[in-house]
Parts: C-alpha cells; sequence; structure tokens
C-alpha cells in the first residue's frame, strides 16, 4: 500500500492578498524552520518539526498583529481532508491545509459562491461576506503603515487603539476613550481610499451624528 507523505498548505499572502499553494513533503520539514513564501518574496509562515508526529505552523497576522502558532498533528494531514486556519481573535481566514485536491476543490467552490472571509457569528447571524481578501489586507497595512509613524491618534490624546474586522468595515477604537474611526472594505474604490490617508483621527461619536433640520 503506498500512502503518501506529501500534504499541501495554501496560505493567503498578508502582504499582496493572494493564495500561495506549498506541497510539501513531510520528510522535508525538521525541527529547523522551515519559511514559507509567497511568490512575493513575502514570508507567510514558517514550519517546523516539534516531534516524530507533530509539527508546528506559525503564522505572523496582520489582523491582530500576533503570531498565531497552530500544533498539527501528522496524522491528521495525511486526511484527503481540509482544515482551515483562521485567527483566533477575528474569525479571519488565513488559509487551509491538507490533500490538494479537496483544497482545489474547496478554493472553486468559494470561487463560484464568493470569498467567505469572516465565519458565521457563534451567535448563528448571518453576517454580510467580504468578497475579496486582498482589499482587507491591503487596507490594514496600510493602517499599520500610517501608525508606524504616529500617523494612527485619538483626539484624547490616546495612541492605544485597536481594530476589529467587521463584515463590511475595520473599525479602530480607543481604548481609552471609546473614540473610533470606520474605514469601508469592500470594494476596490474603498482599498484606493484607504492607500491615499496620511493620518487618521479617532473623534466620540457625537461628531459623527449627522444634523437633523426639525423645521
Amino acid at each position: 500500500m503506498f500512502i503518501s507523505a506529501i500534504s499541501t498548505f495554501a496560505l493567503y499572502c498578508q502582504q499582496c492578498g493572494k493564495i500561495q499553494l506549498h506541497e510539501l513533503s513531510h520528510f522535508c520539514i525538521k525541527k529547523t524552520e522551515l519559511e514559507l513564501k509567497c511568490s512575493c518574496s513575502h514570508v507567510q509562515a514558517t514550519l517546523s518539526r516539534v516531534g516524530s508526529r507533530q509539527f508546528l505552523l506559525s503564522i505572523p497576522c496582520v489582523a491582530c498583529q500576533s503570531t498565531h502558532n497552530i500544533f498539527i498533528d501528522r496524522k491528521n494531514l495525511l486526511r484527503t481532508a481540509v482544515d482551515k486556519v483562521y485567527c483566533i481573535k477575528d474569525n479571519f481566514e488565513l488559509g487551509y491545509l491538507g490533500d490538494k485536491k479537496a483544497i482545489a476543490e474547496t478554493l472553486a467552490a468559494q470561487k463560484r459562491e464568493g470569498v467567505s472571509l469572516i465565519r458565521e457569528s457563534d451567535s448563528g447571524e448571518n453576517d454580510e461576506l467580504i468578497e475579496k481578501q486582498h482589499i482587507v489586507l491591503g487596507i490594514l497595512n496600510r493602517v499599520h503603515d500610517i501608525a508606524e509613524q504616529g500617523g494612527v491618534y485619538c483626539r484624547c490624546g490616546s495612541d492605544a487603539v485597536e481594530a476589529d474586522l467587521l463584515p463590511d468595515h475595520i473599525l479602530l477604537e480607543c481604548l481609552k476613550c471609546g473614540s473610533y474611526y470606520t474605514i469601508a472594505a469592500q470594494t476596490e474604490h474603498d482599498l484606493q481610499a484607504a492607500q491615499t490617508l496620511d493620518s487618521i483621527e479617532l473623534l466620540p461619536q457625537r461628531y459623527y451624528a449627522k444634523k437633523i433640520d426639525c423645521e
């Protein structure tokens, strides 16, 4: 009996937004970290062996600004199935791992139905799906670039800002006073608009309220 020792890791690139397939033999995965790179040269993740039957996949996440460490049992990789990889905090889809054919079928199905980036909430509500991953990633990368230059701040003076991914936009919220800033994240136009931002100032809710003429 022939048992394949090759698994496929399909990861969304958090630099260019494309999905990159990595076909790897289990025998090439050593204790030293193996870098999984996108065709754009961005390092998407690292993979290493942490035992005779277990691997460690480490993925830096642009959504929550942390690194997700995922322990994978070798036996699970040999199944002809697909496992999805998510950002634990935001349920942001990072990629797939498992059988190449099964992954290809999953991607084809998503292309027909529209790419799902955010899972349904635990409450079972049907959240609207964001259509293209690269739009969200592009906007998040732009926000991070502005933040690194000190350009993301709150009117209260605090720079402690948290980003949340929502179905149709990205919400930036001040952890000190609750002021916020929303960035639309649905279309290519939204991405282009975000690229023109040089600074982002969070404002209290009252500044966003529209004036109503009661006359």
